[in-house]
């Protein structure tokens, strides 16, 4: 028979196995948002998180270069940042650091005659900003979801 004392202490246990699970993935208001610590270290998974995103993008189109997040944000990075928040993501908390800027082509946006590509930024394989854009005059810039 289960004691009242080892019912207390499983259902504690089982909370902070749940609580432990949070901080490992991470959880926004808009989802949820992948901080485990290998989750771009390949292309193939890169692709794979933004297909979790609902995007279809083209893994032979990949491009990466090496940007450094500044110290203090101009209004633009400020701008960026804010949609970035919106995410689950903030830039302010990189500042001074270098990252990957990884683009892919999009496949599946809606409209066929704008040309869409998917950023992610990528600080020790893990994505810390990221959106979709077009490149179009006038184009958009959205959320990866």
């Amino acid at each position: 028979m289960i004691t009242q004392k080892t019912k207390t202490f499983l259902i504690a246990l089982c909370a902070l196995l749940f609580l432990g699970v949070l901080l490992m993935v991470g959880t926004t208001a808009g989802g949820v948002k992948l901080l485990a610590k290998d989750v771009c270290s390949t292309t193939e998974k890169r692709v794979a998180f933004l297909a979790q995103c609902g995007w279809q993008v083209d893994a032979a189109s990949e491009q990466s270069q090496q940007i450094l997040i500044p110290t203090h944000f101009s209004e633009v990075y400020e701008s960026y940042n804010q949609l970035q928040r919106q995410q689950g993501y903030d830039l302010a908390d990189y500042t001074g650091r270098s990252c990957t800027l990884y683009t892919y082509q999009v496949l599946n946006y809606p409209d066929k005659e704008q040309t869409v590509l998917a950023d992610l930024y990528v600080y020790k394989n893990q994505i810390i900003a990221g959106d979709v854009h077009s490149t179009n005059m006038g184009g958009f810039m959205i959320g990866l979801k």
